[in-house]
C-alpha cells in the first residue's frame, strides 16, 4: 500500500514538473569507403498539442532532422536538429531550442559541430526546450568525432530570462 501511493506521488509530481517538453537530435557518420548512416530523433510530451517529425536519408550524401514542438498552458516549446555530411564532404551538425512561457519567461539553446580530414567522421546535436512551472528552460549538445589526422569543431550557447513580474501576477 505504502509502495503505490508513493509510486503515484513520484508519478503525479513528475508530470507536474514537466509539463511540456520537445526534444530533438540528429547524428550522421561517415568512413569514406561507402554510404554513410543518418540517424534523426524527436519527440514532445506535455498536456498541450504536438508535433514531432524525423527525417533520416543515408547514402553518399546522408542527412537527418529532427523537429518538434507544443503549445500546453504553460506556453510554447520548439526543437530542431539537423545534420549533414558526405561520402568525400565534411560532417556538420546544429541545434536550436526555444521556449516561451506565460510568464514572461524565455529560454534559447544551440549549438553547431563538425568533423573534417579524415575518412572516419561523425557529426551529431540534440537538444531540449521546457516549460515546468518553475520556468522556461532548455539545453543543447554536440558530439563530433574524427581520425587521427582530422579536426573537430563544437560550440554551444544558451539564453534565459526569469519569468516577469507581470505574468506570475495573472498566471494560474
Amino acid at each position: 500500500m505504502t509502495l503505490a501511493l508513493a509510486t503515484a506521488a513520484v508519478l503525479l509530481l513528475s508530470s507536474a514538473a514537466v509539463a511540456g517538453e520537445a526534444s530533438s537530435s540528429a547524428n550522421v557518420t561517415h568512413n569514406g569507403f561507402g554510404p554513410g548512416t543518418a540517424i534523426a530523433d524527436a519527440a514532445y510530451n506535455g498536456g498541450g498539442r504536438g508535433y514531432a517529425n524525423t527525417d533520416a536519408r543515408s547514402g553518399n550524401v546522408s542527412l537527418a532532422r529532427g523537429t518538434a514542438f507544443g503549445v500546453d498552458r504553460n506556453g510554447i516549446t520548439f526543437s530542431t536538429s539537423t545534420a549533414i555530411g558526405g561520402r568525400f564532404l565534411p560532417t556538420a551538425a546544429s541545434t536550436l531550442n526555444i521556449t516561451i512561457g506565460r510568464d514572461g519567461s524565455y529560454s534559447s539553446s544551440g549549438g553547431f559541430s563538425s568533423a573534417l580530414g579524415s575518412r572516419t567522421r561523425s557529426a551529431g546535436a540534440g537538444g531540449f526546450a521546457a516549460n515546468p512551472r518553475s520556468g522556461a528552460t532548455s539545453g543543447a549538445t554536440v558530439t563530433a568525432d574524427s581520425g587521427r589526422r582530422g579536426q573537430t569543431i563544437g560550440r554551444t550557447w544558451s539564453r534565459s530570462r526569469p519569468p516577469s513580474r507581470f505574468g506570475r501576477a495573472f498566471r494560474r
